[in-house]
């Protein structure tokens, strides 16, 4: 592998941290511009022969977020054979490849590989995304306790996180305890007024509550973020909801 192909992985991933920079801020448009320059690299660097481990997982997230979840899979699986990973890059390897596999449809998979990343210690993104997964779960079973103990010991750990708010209001109202959930949701949008599912529920909520010009704003402000791999309300979702409340007004 050359100089100029290293190179290409080196400014793929400064690209790629640089619109994850952007989006954070609210800055979308300039964080996907960056991000479009970051997978045009990536790609280039990989089909010029670079199989560095840090290059093929940062490419692996990236072809998340644009919805190639196949190739993901590939790249992460082919970081996994190769020698030389620490302890902690295989961990986020694993919670890596959990998301993979849940977007992919396989959420008992998904489920069992962030477990495993959880025993060597749970931090605030393996509360939220396996919080997450519990609630999925709980949706098809009709079992809502794990997902309920999981998720009060992910708000132990971090009563102000807004994922971990937002899991909780998507819990509740799930159980039927609207004013609970609506509760969790109103703490998570002033944690952080910008995450997606917060916003989705929060018009959806208002918009059975009869609210209809509130749930259009929060509706509408939801389209305008960040529908990252992580995310679980699609972009389709959120056009759904507001034809919905269109339709009602």
């Amino acid at each position: 592998m050359g100089f100029m192909t290293k190179l290409k992985g080196r400014r793929a991933f400064s690209a790629h941290l640089q619109g994850n920079q952007q989006i954070e801020r609210g800055n979308t448009a300039k964080g996907k511009e960056l991000h479009d320059k970051a997978i045009s690299l990536y790609k280039e660097a990989y089909d010029e022969g670079n199989r560095d481990s840090n290059v093929l997982m940062a490419y692996g997230v990236l072809l998340m977020r644009y919805g190639e979840y196949e190739k993901s899979r590939d790249l992460f699986l082919m970081c996994d054979h190769k020698p030389g990973l620490d302890k902690k890059d295989r961990k986020q390897l694993r919670i890596n490849y959990s998301v993979c596999q849940w977007k992919l449809g396989n959420l008992d998979k998904a489920i069992e590989l962030m477990q495993e990343a959880a025993r060597t210690g749970k931090t605030a993104l393996i509360y939220t995304t396996l919080g997450y997964y519990l609630i999925e779960r709980s949706l098809k079973t009709g079992d809502f306790e794990e997902a309920l103990q999981f998720n009060l010991e992910a708000y132990g750990y971090d009563e102000d996180d807004a994922g971990t708010l937002d899991n909780l209001g998507q819990l509740y109202y799930a159980m039927g305890e609207r004013e609970k959930a609506y509760d969790f949701f109103k703490r998570a949008y002033e944690a952080k007024p910008t995450q997606v599912p917060t916003l989705y529920f929060i018009a959806k909520m208002n918009m059975e509550n009869g609210n209809i010009e509130k749930a259009r704003q929060f509706a509408e402000k939801c389209l305008e973020g960040n529908f990252s791999a992580l995310c679980s309300i699609s972009r389709g979702d959120a056009e759904k909801l507001l034809a919905e409340i269109n339709q009602k007004s």
